[in-house]
């Protein structure tokens, strides 16, 4: 991943009194800054270098960052699904734009091509 910006196109994140900072909308995320993330989870605990490790520890993080919000408890738990269909959100477009990567480097041949 070289640069990637993510958008909530669904306003998942947008308003609702602005708990967790200031709700974010769009986030610069690249390769560098998941790899070192990756890497301070591996130096705490090296099985994070394994990716669903690595992803249940960020999930934890959620986890801990949202239980230390002072709101309360329903808002908590919408907080936490609109993070999870975000989250779904950034998979499926990382996904796509990997595919698409793939296809154009891999020399797939498509109708109409000499």
């Amino acid at each position: 991943m070289s640069g990637y910006t993510v958008t909530d196109r669904s306003g998942i994140l947008g308003g609702h009194n602005q708990p967790l900072g200031a709700r974010m909308s769009q986030l610069q995320l690249n390769g560098k800054i998941v790899n070192d993330i990756r890497t301070v989870l591996s130096q705490h605990d090296s099985a994070a270098q394994d990716p669903g490790v690595a992803s249940q520890y960020l999930s934890a993080i959620i986890g801990f960052l949202l239980g230390q919000e002072d709101m309360p408890e329903p808002q908590k738990q919408e907080t936490l699904q609109e993070l999870m269909a975000f989250a779904g959100q950034v998979a499926a477009d990382v996904s796509q734009q990997k595919s698409a990567h793939m296809q154009s480097a891999s020399g797939v041949w498509k109708p109409g091509m000499p």
